[in-house]
This record gives C-alpha cells, sequence and structure tokens, in this order.
C-alpha cells in the first residue's frame, strides 16, 4: 500500500538530478527526497518511479519507502529562487517522493562494502528487465546508507 502524506516544509533543493528534486518535511515528521510532477521529465517518469521502485521492491531489493505527496499551491512562496518557485507552482497535487536516507553516500564499487557488490551486479539485470538507461558507472543510483545498498532513481 503506497502511503500519501502531505509535505509541510521545503529544506533543500538536490541539484544532483535534471528534474530538481528536493528535500521536504512531511506532516508523518519524516523527510522525503520530493521529485515534482512539474519538473521537465513529466508525470511519466514518476509513474516509471514508483512502478519500477515497487517491482523492485517486491523482488527484494531494497528501495527507499516510496509515498505520494501533495503539495499546497502556496507550498514554497517564501522561496526566494525564481526558478524553484516556478517548480513548486507547476507541481500542486500529487507528487512522488522516496524516503531520504540520511547520510547515505553514493555507491563507488572500489570502495564499497564486498557484501554490495553481488548485489550490484543484480541490479544491472533488474535495470535491463526494467530498461532502466540511467544507471551508469558515472551515474550509479546507488546509495550506501548504514553498509547496506539501496536503489533509488527509477524513472
Amino acid at each position: 500500500m503506497i502511503r500519501t502524506v502531505a509535505a509541510t516544509r521545503y529544506l533543500t533543493p538536490l541539484r544532483e538530478g535534471g528534474s530538481l528534486p528536493a528535500i521536504v518535511e512531511c506532516d508523518d515528521g519524516q523527510l522525503y527526497v520530493l521529485k515534482f510532477r512539474g519538473a521537465g521529465q513529466g508525470r511519466k517518469a514518476l509513474i516509471a518511479e514508483l512502478v519500477v521502485g515497487e517491482l523492485g521492491r517486491a523482488l527484494g531489493l531494497p528501495v527507499p519507502e516510496i509515498v505520494l505527496v501533495e503539495l499546497d499551491p502556496v507550498f514554497g512562496r517564501s522561496e526566494p529562487h525564481e526558478e524553484i518557485q516556478d517548480l513548486l507552482r507547476a507541481s500542486a497535487g500529487l507528487n512522488l517522493a522516496l524516503r531520504y536516507l540520511p547520510g547515505a553516500l553514493a555507491f563507488d564499487p572500489l570502495v564499497a562494502p564486498p557484501q554490495t557488490l553481488a548485489l550490484a551486479s543484480a541490479i544491472v539485470w533488474f535495470d535491463a528487465y526494467t530498461m532502466n538507461v540511467d544507471r551508469t558507472p558515472r551515474n550509479t543510483n546507488l546509495l550506501l546508507w548504514e553498509r547496506e545498498l539501496w536503489l533509488i532513481d527509477h524513472g
């Protein structure tokens, strides 16, 4: 069951991705990486994120919890950056987010714990099955958190 929460506070944009996701706090007291439906990739990328993420979870792959996030039309009105204000206005309504993993680091096979390497190899097969072309050696979209490997960004 996919939970729905409401965004209560905009914390910071994440400049790593082209869609300008952000860390937000929601009414359940948790932090999430919010992916905006008003971003350049559009709604189809969010649908892919949901379907592929939940498919991965069903297969036993470590995917942070995915939630639907309700974004109030006035959310972020105090944001000083005009581009972000436009994105927030265009994303009023239902959006998608993954649980934020505080302190997580980008996966690097050269320094990763040995137990994560076999899982990383299995993820290559999962990506081939789901046609995820966004996970590359330069941008693995894998995080190490609490010595475990986590998949992110399935859109």
